[in-house]
């Protein structure tokens, strides 16, 4: 199935605009981005990746004009509806691939969350990132991270196959050092690991979710080691 297939059928499973997801105002990814970005009163928040626009209802709260890009038609259709029934005016919803947003003129902060991934050719839009935000601009992406060797063998060799699940399309692959080193091309990156997500994969994976509070306190446990935090599935990447 092609990644655009794949994703339309997602949200086809959650067509009711009902289900549009409400942000949690005290998440610590969210809160992360917007500490990173500061006040976005009046300006333009560009949400690549919108999904069911959890994130852009974030910053529209929080006095933003977003511009919620997904190609997912169905992504778009759902929160574009919701928008309309509810008077949102500050969100334009737009159903466009990433590689494209250069034709919606130029925003002041740029976020994504488990989006970059997904994109190729990859040093390409690193320059499109680059062109698309201001001057002064800031970026801010959650992404999986693939310096783990063995999650990736187990992802590579495993993941699919017997009784294990795959989730996600078929072309994407965890975010590699060298595209965060494309990046630094255009923007001074730091990376954090907000936390160690790294036993609980296991659980997620070959436990089928057994075991995941067990697993849970194994990653906290191990976060205190600052040498393991790179290993962890997940990081914040700050762009400015």
């Amino acid at each position: 199935m092609e990644p655009v297939e794949f994703w339309n059928k997602v949200f086809s499973e959650a067509s009711d605009r009902s289900r549009i997801e409400m942000p949690n105002m005290a998440s610590s990814l969210l809160q992360s981005a917007l500490a990173h970005f500061g006040d976005v009163r009046n300006k333009v928040v560009m949400d690549l990746g919108c999904g069911n626009g959890s994130a852009s209802l974030f910053f529209a709260y929080h006095g933003a004009s977003v511009i919620s890009v997904d190609y997912s038609e169905k992504a778009i259709d759902n929160f574009s509806q919701f928008c309309a029934d509810h008077s949102i005016r500050s969100i334009r919803p737009v159903c466009l691939p990433a590689q494209d947003i250069g034709t919606l003129g130029k925003a002041d902060y740029i976020y994504g969350s488990e989006i970059l991934h997904h994109i190729e050719p990859f040093d390409e839009f690193a320059r499109t990132l680059r062109d698309t935000v201001n001057p002064d601009g800031r970026l801010f992406f959650q992404e999986n991270n693939a310096q783990s060797r063995i999650m990736i063998w187990f992802r590579r060799h495993l993941v699919g196959k017997l009784w294990i699940p795959k989730y996600g399309d078929t072309e994407e692959s965890p975010l590699a050092q060298s595209e965060i080193d494309e990046l630094g091309r255009y923007f001074q990156v730091r990376v954090e690991y907000p936390e160690l997500v790294y036993f609980r994969m296991m659980s997620k994976y070959l436990f089928r979710g057994h075991l995941m509070a067990l697993c849970q306190s194994a990653d906290n446990y191990c976060y205190r080691f600052r040498w393991l935090r790179k290993s962890s599935y997940k990081q914040y990447l700050f762009l400015s």
